[in-house]
This record gives structure tokens, sequence and C-alpha cells, in this order.
């Protein structure tokens, strides 16, 4: 084995010969990115490409405790450490890297900001999470609803574009597919992936012709048959300003 270092960043290492890194509390994740875990007891701290940082970290949290060495192994685990002008909480060998933020397992929303066993909300970015936990320690949780409710508008608002998007993608793959996307001055409801190009038109299994349907509890319910697609599609388009008329 190559001498081992013995000190870095101004800290002792805590060196171990007849381990297989050569430091104390220091392992080898076998992995070919972030090869080395430094951890203590079962309390993982992080993961590093050299096992002098994993070493480090160690030393670091045996000297100082848990939140000096998360610091210190944030940047290997791609961890942010302020945002919004807030110091985060870090967590090392958590699943998030964050204090007060765990996964939820959906895919919309995938962390969830914790305080004191009481949840504070859902996030689709595990630093806005984190934030929300800050801003609740620091100013309260009147603060974290605050953010919480700006981070909802965010991601509506982020919600809306994609489906601008989607609906300009759709329009523009329709129009090169010869389909109408206004028919009598309504808009039509365009599926591009469909056998019509319309949603809710669907081919008639019994002959020629279009029948309107609505899919609903895994069932069809027919609206009626056309000999037009564009008719169809109109129908389908009718109903459907129809029931969000009587919903607003």
């Amino acid at each position: 084995m190559a001498a081992l270092q013995k000190e870095a960043e101004g800290m002792e290492l805590h060196l171990c010969p007849t381990s297989q890194s050569g430091y104390k509390g220091v392992w080898n994740t076998g992995k070919k990115n972030l090869r080395y875990e430094a951890a203590a007891g079962s309390h993982r701290l992080g993961r590093f490409e050299t096992a002098v940082d994993a070493a480090v970290c160690y030393a670091k949290y045996t000297a100082s405790g848990a939140e000096a060495a998360s610091k210190w192994a944030a940047p290997a685990a791609g961890l942010v450490t302020e945002a919004e002008g807030l110091r985060l909480h870090l967590a090392a060998g958590t699943a998030t890297g964050y204090a007060g933020v765990w996964t939820t397992g959906k895919v919309a929303r995938p962390f969830e900001a914790v305080a004191g066993g009481k949840r504070i909300g859902r996030f689709a970015s595990v630093v806005d999470a984190a934030v929300c936990y800050a801003r609740h320690l620091e100013s309260g949780p009147a603060a974290a609803r605050e953010w919480l409710a700006a981070c909802d508008a965010k991601s509506a608002e982020a919600q809306r574009a994609d489906s601008d998007k989607k609906r300009e993608e759709a329009v523009a793959s329709c129009a090169g597919k010869g389909l109408q996307t206004e028919y009598k001055g309504v808009q039509l409801h365009l599926a591009p992936g469909s056998k019509t190009g319309y949603a809710g038109v669907w081919l008639n299994g019994r002959g020629s012709g279009y029948r309107v349907a609505l899919e609903q509890n895994g069932s069809r319910r027919d609206l009626g048959r056309f000999n037009d697609v564009l008719e169809a599609a109109l129908a389908y388009a009718q109903y459907e300003r129809s029931e969000e008329g009587q919903g607003s």
C-alpha cells in the first residue's frame, strides 16, 4: 500500500493501515464514480472520488460533528448549501442530503418538507423543499407556507407553459397531416396519435363514418355518429365547451 496521507485540509486524518482504504471510517464503494464512502458507525456521511476526501469528512465529523461533515460532503453530492438568501440544513447520508426533506415517491412532486413530524408541503425540486424547511426554522410556519404558495404558483405556470408548448407542437403536427384546427368557428381538439387525428372521434367499426365517444371509467359513452370527420370533431368540441360552461 502506498504511503498514507496523515493530514489534509488542516485535519489530522485517522489512519487504519489494515483497512482496504487505509483510513478509519472510509470504505471502498466498488463504484466507478465516488469510489469512497465516509461513515461513522451506521451513519453514512457521504461519498467521494478520493480516499483522502472521505478521510477528511470522517475527521471533520469526529472533530466538529455532523454539520461540518455535511458541508464537506455537499459539493461531491451536488448539494446546494445556500438558496434564496438562506443557509440550507444539510444532512449527510440521508436520501435527499437535506434535513427536513424526504422523498415522496411521486412523479409530480417527489420531495416533501417536514418539521416537527408535520408535513409542510410537497415540491418538484429538492432545493425548494430545503428552502421551505429553512424558512420554517428561521421565520416560522407562515413564512414556510408563503414559500409553498410561491412554489405552487411557479409550478402551475411551468405546467401551463408546457401544456401550451405541447399544444403548439400538436397543432404543427396536425397541420402537417392536413388536419384542421378549427371548424365553423370552433376550435377542435386535436389528437395527432389517434387514427382520426381528433380527440373523441373514432372510426365506426360497423361501417363507414365516425362516432363521437367519451371514455369514462374504462368504457365509452357514445355521443353520436357522423359521416364527416369534421362534423364529428365539432360535436365533441361543442360537448366539451358546454361541460366547461357548466363547471364555471
